[in-house]
C-alpha cells in the first residue's frame, strides 16, 4: 500500500491513519479534516489545490465496540461514504468533505480485531488474500531456503526442504494450541511469523555454519524466538 500511495500523481495527496482499540470518532474526524481546508461556507476541499486526497486506514477493524456493538470511528466513515458529509461538532452543521477517497486494510477478526458492520462493508470493493495450503507454503519456503543454502556446504544444502517442512508443521500446531486469550491477545499467528524464521536463517554466514548441527541449532533458536 505504501508503494501504491507513493506512486500517486502530483494532483493527489495521501495520508495514513492507524486504527487501534482506543481510536475515537472525534480523533478520526480531526485527522481527516486536517488534510482539508474550508471553502464556500461548509464545503471542505483538499489543501494545496490538490484534486483528491487518499486516506489509507490500516487495521480498520481494531476500534473497540461500544455498548451497542458499533464502532464509532467506522460509523463516522460510513456516514461520509453514504452521505458525503458528517456533522461539525461545535456548530452542528454539515461539513461536506469533497475529493476524499478511502482505502483500508484489516486482518480477520480475533486477537483484538472486531467483525465490522455490513453497512460499511457494502461501501468497499473487497479483496481478500487467503491462507496458502501446506503444499504451496512448502514450495515457497523450500525455494527461499534452497536459494540461501546454494553456496553452503553440501550437508547444509540438503536441509532446505526438511527445515521448511518442520517450520510449517510447528506453525500449524501452534495455531491450534496457542489460541488468543484475554491475557495473551497477541497469540495470532500467520505466515509473517513463518517468514521471520527464514529471515533469521538468511542472516547465517557460510563461513560460520558448515555443519548440520550448527544450522539445526540456529533454526531451533529462530523458531523459539518467533513463536
Amino acid at each position: 500500500m505504501n508503494g501504491v500511495l507513493a506512486g500517486l500523481d502530483h494532483q493527489t495527496s495521501n495520508f495514513t491513519i492507524n486504527f487501534s482499540a482506543g481510536t475515537t470518532s472525534n480523533a478520526t474526524q480531526i485527522m481527516v479534516e486536517g488534510m482539508f481546508e474550508r471553502r464556500a461556507k461548509n464545503k471542505y476541499k483538499p489543501k494545496g489545490a490538490k484534486a483528491k486526497v487518499v486516506c489509507f486506514i490500516d487495521d480498520l477493524n481494531m476500534p473497540r465496540r461500544d455498548t451497542f456493538f458499533s464502532q464509532p470511528p467506522l460509523e463516522l466513515i460510513r456516514q461520509w461514504m453514504d452521505y458525503s458529509f458528517w456533522w461539525d461538532r461545535e456548530r452542528i452543521v454539515q461539513n461536506q468533505i469533497e475529493g476524499l477517497q478511502i482505502i483500508s486494510c484489516m486482518g480477520k477478526p480475533g486477537g483484538g480485531r472486531q467483525p465490522i458492520s455490513n453497512r460499511i462493508v457494502s461501501n468497499f470493493h473487497m479483496i481478500t488474500y487467503t491462507q496458502p495450503d501446506n503444499n504451496n507454503m512448502l514450495r515457497i519456503y523450500s525455494t527461499i531456503a534452497n536459494m540461501k543454502f546454494s553456496t553452503f556446504e553440501e550437508d547444509i544444502k540438503t536441509m532446505a526442504d526438511p527445515l521448511a517442512k518442520g517450520t510449517i508443521e510447528i506453525f500449524k500446531k501452534i495455531q491450534v494450541e496457542f489460541l488468543p486469550t484475554p491475557s495473551k491477545s497477541h497469540y495470532v499467528f500467520n505466515m509473517r511469523d513463518v517468514s521471520k524464521v527464514f529471515q533469521g536463517l538468511y542472516m547465517a554466514n557460510k563461513f560460520y555454519y558448515s555443519a548440520k548441527e550448527q544450522m539445526a541449532k540456529l533454526w531451533s533458536h529462530e523458531v523459539l524466538r518467533v513463536f
